[in-house]
């Protein structure tokens, strides 16, 4: 790690609790200051760091980028585009992960866990959609596989970073989307943010030794 990778790690740790705050106490102009701050201080940070593959983390970036972009999408109550930001960014993560060499028995407890998950939220998530419309349904179904992809090849690393981030966005998603489509979902909106900003920033931290 670089001193300007830790430092830009500093400022997206100290700007996630304040929109972990903002978002419990309802102060929206708090939280559309900070919830993009942290993306972009995490941006930062992995445009920083030295990586253990360059294209690993010019893949990661663009999911970091595309994620920041879902942000904002979603702050601002657009959330068919926002879904398909955040789509985008899971397919750059993938590349990034199937840039790693793959281990079959942690792709095998990645398919164990996204199972799990799904398993649990897809179908009322999925029906809670088809309610809406059918371009949102597709979109779900689309994003709930690409989903499942980057849990399972980010497990397949066997980086116990990637490992505990991809687990944690996968969670931030089940989350937000019951929430959205099915009914209140344990920890509402905090939960989503929390579970959220820590994978983004396990993700980070994985880059020095992916490889």
């Amino acid at each position: 790690m670089t001193g300007a990778a830790w430092l830009a790690i500093l400022v997206a740790v100290v700007a996630a609790p304040v929109d972990w705050w903002a978002v419990a106490r309802e102060r929206l102009e708090t939280e559309y200051v900070a919830k993009p701050l942290v993306l972009v201080a995490l941006i930062a940070a992995a445009a920083a760091l030295t990586p253990g593959d360059a294209a690993v983390r010019t893949a990661v970036v663009v999911g970091l980028t595309l994620g920041l972009i879902g942000d904002v999408l979603l702050m601002l109550d657009r959330f068919i585009p926002g879904a398909a930001a955040f789509l985008l960014g899971h397919l750059a993560y993938l590349v990034a992960f199937l840039l790693v060499p793959q281990k079959g028995p942690f792709l095998f407890a990645g398919a164990i866990v996204i199972g799990i998950l799904l398993g649990l939220v897809a179908r009322p998530v999925v029906a809670g959609a088809r309610q809406r419309s059918t371009t949102l349904t597709v979109v779900i179904v689309a994003y709930l596989i690409v989903l499942g992809a980057v849990v399972v090849f980010g497990f397949g690393t066997g980086n116990p970073w990637l490992m505990a981030g991809v687990l944690l966005f996968a969670v931030s998603d089940a989350l937000l989307a019951y929430g959205r489509f099915v009914g209140s979902a344990p920890g509402g909106r905090v939960a989503v943010h929390v579970t959220y900003h820590l994978a983004q920033l396990l993700i980070v931290l994985s880059l020095p030794t992916l490889v």
